[in-house]
């Protein structure tokens, strides 16, 4: 096996020796040797493919701990990781492409509404819910864990009545975390008695309900919130008060779906009666 003195590595790899004593210190990169006299640190020409390949994963944003996931990996297993980690990518480049969007119609002077607001009646429903207090980050593995939770005790009940829905009880922003109720319907006439701590029983009586739809990258924080900001904004714009807290209604697949799929409605049941100011 070739050895290769840091120096000549640095200049054939094109990585710094900034870069090289992160990627060290971070178990990427390490030298396979390190001279005791002199400290020199040494390569293997071996070496140069993953130091060409950490460039290629930089220059893809992929983060220091990823790398060295993939670097870990052998064979097709690299190829899986990289393709996970870019589709991931693109759908928040889509979000991001959308939030951009929004806000530019935000600051302009002509601003038009870019989503669309409908009403729609819903019956009384009985859910099993988990609650949680959580930050922007904490919601989506809150929401994809308590799932599989409830999704398994919903089969003692018959199984699912509807799609999952994400009740935000509280504010949850970027300064203050808040409290995310994860629900499952179920048929109606399951009590608190039927199910056991931290699953609680809730039972919301039927209304009205303003929502509007959002695809897979609109999903993502803070971009989702642009749906929240349409569906009040058209609340206020009737004159219409919201009656029970905000949610987000999963009908479809997420993690089969693509970026520009439709997945989940934005929505606030609402009080029929307009106020007058």
């Amino acid at each position: 096996m070739g050895l290769i003195l840091s120096g000549t590595f640095q200049l054939r790899s094109r990585l710094s020796a900034k870069a090289l004593r992160l990627y060290a210190e971070q178990g990427i990169l390490e030298p396979v040797h390190v001279d005791p006299t002199n400290r020199y640190r040494y390569y293997s020409e071996e070496q140069l493919l993953d130091a060409r390949l950490i460039n290629m994963l930089r220059a893809i944003e992929m983060p220091l701990a990823s790398i060295r996931t993939v670097l870990s990996a052998e064979g097709a297993e690299r190829a899986q990781l990289i393709d996970a980690y870019w589709k991931r990518r693109e759908a928040q480049l889509w979000g991001q492409h959308n939030l951009a969007a929004y806000v530019i119609s935000v600051v302009s002077a002509n601003k038009e509404t870019t989503m669309t607001v409908e009403t729609r009646a819903v019956p009384e429903t009985t859910y099993l819910t988990e609650i949680k207090r959580v930050s922007p980050p904490d919601i989506p593995p809150f929401i994809r864990s308590s799932a599989d939770r409830l999704a398994e005790l919903a089969g003692r009940f018959g199984g699912w009545a509807g799609p999952l829905t994400t009740i935000i009880e509280t504010p949850v922003n970027d300064d203050t975390d808040g409290d995310v109720r994860n629900a499952v319907p179920v048929r109606a006439g399951v009590t608190d008695a039927d199910v056991a701590p931290p699953t609680e029983v809730l039972v919301e009586g039927a209304g009205q309900e303003a929502y509007t739809r959002i695809t897979k990258s609109q999903v993502q924080y803070p971009q989702i919130l642009q749906a929240y900001d349409e569906v009040y904004a058209w609340l206020t714009e009737h004159k219409l008060t919201p009656r029970l807290a905000p949610r987000e209604i999963y009908f479809a697949d997420f993690m089969a779906a693509g970026p520009d799929d439709d997945v989940c409605d934005i929505a606030v049941p609402y009080n029929t009666e307009q106020h007058n100011t």
